[in-house]
């Protein structure tokens, strides 16, 4: 049985993931769709990038991964297949499979150009259901890729923040994500701190390090070295990013101490 997966910032109020996944199972009724996330804030493919990138690989070999985050739905960016790392991946070409490429050294692209395999009449506002959806529902259905269209050498990858080293004891970071215990996750590495440090995020400095998010004291901010191998700055019991009023692509400041 094929797995698909679904990752979009859809949310779950509107029909669109009922008639995504009407078109994936009307084309093959024997389809395993797992949801990964409809709540990827709206329009944020730097979210929905590292979302996938976080859990894609997780899932069985040979596993379909439709990541639809489509602000330019419509226009002229690309839509595209792609093969990496034993999986497949669907999705529009624009930066949301970024983590995806950067992981697996044996990615290959191919711009979904067969429009055969669409669904008719193909919506320019809803390429999910009308694209996405059916070309996932082929390829489940053992479609090869580079029947969908050309090979495509340089699909778009969006910047990842790397961080910046300013002096011998200073760090620009930034906030990559926030999850939804308002947890800040950082683009730092616990490599990347090797002694104490005090980081300065929003107008607060922060200089905990904890085990666990049980482990600070109520109210307390701290550092906790989180399951995406990233330094996330929490809250015991409380939202971090409401405390501080940060969000995704928020600079932050480190001291080597």
């Amino acid at each position: 049985m094929a797995i698909v997966t679904l990752l979009t910032d859809f949310g779950l109020r509107d029909y669109f993931v009922g008639a995504v996944k009407g078109v994936l199972m009307e084309l093959n009724h024997e389809l395993n769709i797992v949801d990964i996330s409809h709540m990827i804030p709206q329009h944020d493919i730097h979210s929905g990038a590292f979302t996938l990138g976080q859990s894609c690989f997780y899932f069985p070999s040979g596993t379909i991964h439709m990541a639809v985050v489509d602000p330019g739905v419509g226009s002229t960016r690309k839509a595209i297949a792609v093969s990496a790392g034993g999986h497949y991946f669907v999705a529009p070409d624009n930066g949301i499979l970024t983590y995806v490429l950067g992981a697996a050294g044996d990615a290959a692209a191919y711009e979904i150009t067969a429009e055969h395999y669409f669904r008719k009449p193909t919506s320019n506002t809803f390429h999910a259901r009308d694209v996405f959806a059916p070309v996932a529902a082929w390829i489940s259905r053992g479609i090869q890729l580079n029947k969908l269209g050309p090979m495509l050498p340089n699909p778009v990858k969006l910047q990842v923040p790397e961080p910046k080293y300013t002096r011998d004891a200073l760090i620009q970071g930034v906030i990559l994500a926030v999850d939804n215990f308002g947890n800040l996750i950082t683009n730092l590495k616990p490599s990347d701190v090797p002694r104490a440090f005090k980081i300065v995020a929003g107008q607060q400095e922060i200089t905990g390090m904890r085990r666990t998010y049980a482990d600070g004291a109520p109210g307390e901010l701290f550092v906790v070295a989180g399951s995406a191998g990233y330094l996330e700055i929490a809250v015991k019991d409380r939202s971090a990013a409401a405390i501080l009023n940060m969000k995704a692509g928020f600079p932050i400041g480190v001291v080597l101490l």
